[in-house]
């Protein structure tokens, strides 16, 4: 049977998708809207003949469409996942079609990506995301000036295959200089210029080049063949003032060739070196800044205005951590992405911030119990190792070390042949990887083989039961990838030879008689910083250097690597095969420290294998973090739904004084943000974090009944039998018992920090009349007729009672004193006082299926304008159970019943997107007149 995956039959599934965007139906595809099959045949073969291809029968018709069809509803499931967005300003699209030639740069990528095993969902996601930007770009920028752009990603989440993926389709539609600005370090930018080059160079209609000297003679502008449409040529640019200025000079020199020239530049981790840190209201920049914005804007390296103009320049920045491009500042020369901004979604084999650390409040996204504590002790050990104080290793990267061993040898067991890693990362001082790699060698070396494998098989057995099959598809339900082929855990005794064979001998990577690195089944231990460039004197390489398939080093075993280093292991560097992470850093900047994630990505077969080592604290940030991306990607999608202009509008950014330690990006690189007023226009926060302490849950108690003894009798819920409603309740009242009650200073919104804004705004809205009176729900569990005293909660003085709810608590941190539950609120709360009266069966279908658009639906039924407080009583008896075992959560064990609070504020406005207190870039007053928007008042 043949293979309808395969890229000859992209003909039909190319139509399939034409005729889905023109509105045709899958039933109207299906039939190509004939009625009698030999019309259908015709078709088919009349199709076949443009590509010179054989047609296919009808059954293989209909496979093809169904295929796609399932495509399309994955595709949509994962963009609305990731929440994909293109925000774009109110230029038309170039009309650019996605390239169809066999011999086209984009098709012969696409074969490309398959022969690395990407699976068609993801092509497909690469090709429509390439697409969607390239429509976006203008081919002829003479009078317009340059387009700019943004393209949101994810950390560790396969950019650089999607920015191939544009230049291929750009190289086909005519561009034909192609600069990529890659970071500070030089390696990185060697690693990103040839794995771009082997991707893109292939015999079709396009020749690349890749430009490796741009002084070189061979290279010179006026030997460039720009004017035929067959050559395209790529040049990747260190951030580096010479080679910047080397590179305007290099466009510049010839201006008929400059004037020929359809340039592509990529600023790849654009937050990185790009941004300007000098002071925005003045005429100054930065170095690196003036001389991007310079060949952007056709500037020589001396800022003079070169009168020969390219015939289009385009320049998008692409980061996983947009803030600082974001807030820092916005002028017509700036590099603000005033054209549009693109988030990219992942597939779901992803392992990111949401799913390795959870998003606050989110049942879905509760994180992995892949998160191992380093305490106090430990923290002050690394301190003394860096600082040789000491040689001893502390207890938990002792057992990160064997839980790598036990990792790799099992890998190999299951018969994995690419490198596999671990990474400590622990300082930036370069003195200090040095005392940090030694202290390990010596461990592994010194050290008898009956101890390592002593404490590698109490590692093994912990984390085997720690962390399971069940655990993992708990976690990651919507895990996409393959089980069949994911490795399970062996018994430890059948990994224990392989333990012995990596630890025989620990060094640096050997070089040959050949020259070149030679590897070993052993460990390879690698001190990846800017000192150790070259061969040390025992002839060994010192900084990380994975086998290359180019140079015939491809090897029939899996090659380990102990990785010590600093800044290339924070950003850009891709570490293959992480399994363990020893992480000892501390930053307050929110996009410093999720650019250090080496461990997000794609993790296919050992999805099992991974554990991060880090301090409670950093774990804590890394939890903020993720819910901090959530929301920013949440805003985009907002305002892609709303058509939100990027010139007009300015995508806020949540800084919430409730966490002091953190800033979203440093001072400097946020120059032009504005705190907006606080705007709780749609938000839902609930309460997740309670202190473990009995006066405190006991006033909490109190409290909540007195309030609600105050108000009129509640009403029996029309929606849920184990509920209360109390409706039409001022303000007023609500406002007076939050400010009595004891939220843990952990919670957001509900903090001292945010507690006095939000009453404040809700009392203007409801002055305003935009706001009503509220209701409050007292959720409960079972039936209101069959309580007893054990199980409920009397909750006003006239004796009416509610069962009490189960909540358990998450294993997580060193930190007793507190308990999370993670999530408090369940979806069907948030409509306990919608009356029957105001349901239609679509409106009853939604809440039975949980929708998660809670605010249309309210708005739906009447309640469009009416805030909801929700109470909870948790029983402090709570027992943990489920039929899925894990590790990560256990029973409530509180010292008295809790208080839970969940609040729900309507209204979203899809045309300025999500609203709440945070940063916002300063949109000039020009920009914004007669267009509405936003301005400092």
């Amino acid at each position: 049977m043949q293979d309808l995956s395969h890229p000859n039959f992209d003909i039909y599934r190319n139509w399939i998708r034409k005729a889905r965007n023109n509105g045709w139906s899958w039933e109207e595809i299906s039939t190509v809207k004939k009625t009698d099959p030999s019309d259908i045949q015709e078709f088919l073969r009349n199709l076949a003949s443009y590509d010179f291809k054989d047609p296919i029968s009808t059954d293989q018709w209909e496979i093809l469409v169904s295929s796609v069809k399932k495509h399309e509803e994955t595709i949509e499931n994962i963009q609305k996942r990731s929440m994909s967005a293109m925000v774009t300003d109110t230029s038309q699209n170039n009309g650019s079609e996605i390239p169809m030639d066999s011999r086209s740069s984009w098709q012969l990528y696409k074969e490309e990506l398959r022969n690395k095993g990407f699976k068609d969902i993801a092509i497909d996601e690469i090709e429509r995301s390439s697409a969607s930007i390239l429509k976006r770009l203008n081919i002829n920028t003479v009078d317009s000036g340059p387009v700019k752009g943004m393209v949101v990603g994810n950390v560790q989440s396969g950019k650089t295959s999607n920015m191939a993926g544009l230049m291929a389709m750009a190289a086909d539609h005519g561009w034909n200089v192609f600069v990529v600005l890659s970071g500070l370090i030089e390696n990185l930018r060697i690693q990103t210029q040839k794995r771009l080059i082997n991707d893109l160079n292939h015999q079709g209609n396009i020749g690349w080049q890749a430009i490796d000297d741009i002084n070189a003679y061979s290279f010179r502008t006026q030997n460039l063949h720009l004017e035929e449409g067959k050559r395209a040529y790529l040049y990747v640019c260190l951030k580096n003032k010479k080679r910047l200025e080397d590179l305007i000079f290099w466009m510049q020199r010839d201006p008929h060739k400059y004037k020929q020239m359809k340039v592509l530049v990529i600023d790849d981790e654009a937050d990185q070196g790009s941004i300007n840190t000098a002071d925005v209201h003045s005429e100054e920049r930065k170095t690196l800044n003036r001389l991007i914005v310079n060949l952007v804007e056709g500037k020589d390296k001396e800022d003079r205005i070169n009168y020969s103009k390219p015939k289009a320049m385009n320049y998008i920045s692409y980061t996983a951590t947009p803030y600082a491009n974001f807030l820092n500042e916005y002028s017509t020369e700036s590099l603000y992405p005033r054209n549009f901004i693109k988030t990219l979604s992942t597939v779901n084999e992803y392992f990111g911030p949401k799913e390795i650390f959870g998003v606050e409040g989110m049942a879905e996204y509760q994180g992995m119990d892949i998160i191992r504590d380093i305490d106090d002790e430990d923290y002050l050990a690394i301190k003394l190792l860096q600082e040789r104080k000491t040689k001893t290793l502390p207890s938990s990267l002792l057992k990160s070390i064997c839980w790598f061993l036990c990792s790799a040898a099992s890998m190999k067991l299951n018969g994995y042949k690419k490198p596999i890693s671990m990474m400590i990362h622990t300082s930036q001082k370069q003195q200090h990887h040095t005392a940090v790699a030694e202290a390990v060698k010596n461990w592994l070396t010194q050290t008898s083989r009956e101890e390592i494998l002593s404490v590698c098989e109490k590692v093994w057995k912990r984390e085997t039961s720690d962390f399971t099959v069940e655990d993992f598809t708990n976690s990651y339900p919507e895990y996409a990838g393959d089980f069949s082929k994911m490795y399970l855990y062996p018994e430890f005794k059948m990994i224990e030879a392989s333990i012995v064979t990596l630890i025989n001998d620990v060094t640096h990577i050997p070089l040959g008689d050949n020259g070149q690195l030679n590897y070993h089944e052993n460990i390879h231990l690698c001190v990846d910083n800017c000192s150790n460039n070259g061969i040390n004197e025992d002839g060994m390489f010192m900084r990380l250097a994975y086998p290359d398939d180019q140079k015939n080093q491809k090897l029939d075993h899996a090659t380990a690597f102990i990785i010590v280093g600093g800044a290339t292991l924070s950003r850009g560097l891709t570490i293959e095969g992480l399994v363990s992470t020893y992480f000892l850093r501390s930053t307050i900047q929110a996009d410093s420290l999720m650019q250090m994630g080496r461990w997000f990505g794609y993790r296919s077969k050992y999805e099992l294998y991974p554990r991060l080592w880090m301090t409670d604290d950093t774990r804590e940030k890394f939890e903020f973090l993720s819910t901090l991306e959530y929301e920013l990607r949440e805003t985009l999608k907002q305002y892609s739904d709303g058509n939100a202009d990027p010139s007009l509008f300015g995508p806020r950014v949540k800084n919430t004084p409730s966490v002091s330690w953190m800033r979203v990006t440093a001072k400097n690189r946020q120059q032009s943000a504005v705190n907006i007023e606080f705007d709780y226009t749609g938000t839902s926060p609930q309460t997740i974090f309670f202190p473990n302490n009995p006066e405190i849950l006991k006033s909490n108690l109190e409290i909540t009944k007195e309030f609600l003894s105050s108000l009129n009798e509640p009403f029996k819920s029309e929606i849920s039998k184990s509920s209360y409603v109390f409706r039409g309740v001022p303000f007023s009242k609500i406002a007076e018992y939050l400010n009595e009650f004891y939220f843990h200073e952990k919670t957001r919104t509900f903090s001292k920090g945010e507690l006095n804004s939000f009453t404040e705004w809700i009392s203007k809205m409801t002055e305003d009349g935009k706001l009503s009176n509220w209701n409050i729900v007292i959720a409960g569990k079972g039936n209101t007729d069959r309580l007893n005293e054990r199980n409920s909660w009397e909750f006003t003085e006239g004796g009416t009672r509610v069962g009490k709810v189960t909540r358990n608590r998450k294993n997580r941190g060193s930190d007793t004193e507190t308990i999370n539950i993670g999530v408090l609120r369940a979806p069907s709360d948030l409509y306990a006082d919608v009356l029957n009266q105001a349901l239609t069966d679509d409106l009853r279908k939604e809440i039975n299926n949980n929708n998660t658009n809670w605010v249309k639906v309210r708005q739906d039924t009447g309640l469009g304008d009416v805030p909801l407080l929700i109470i909870y009583c948790i029983d402090k008896d709570s027992e943990f159970i489920s039929e899925k075992n894990t590790n990560d959560r256990s029973d409530l064990d509180s010292q008295e019943d809790i208080i839970g609070l969940s609040i729900s504020v309507p209204g979203v406005d899809t045309n300025k997107g999500v609203q709440y207190g945070g940063l916002q870039i300063k949109i000039p007053a020009e920009n914004l007149e007669g267009k509405g928007g936003y301005e400092e008042e």
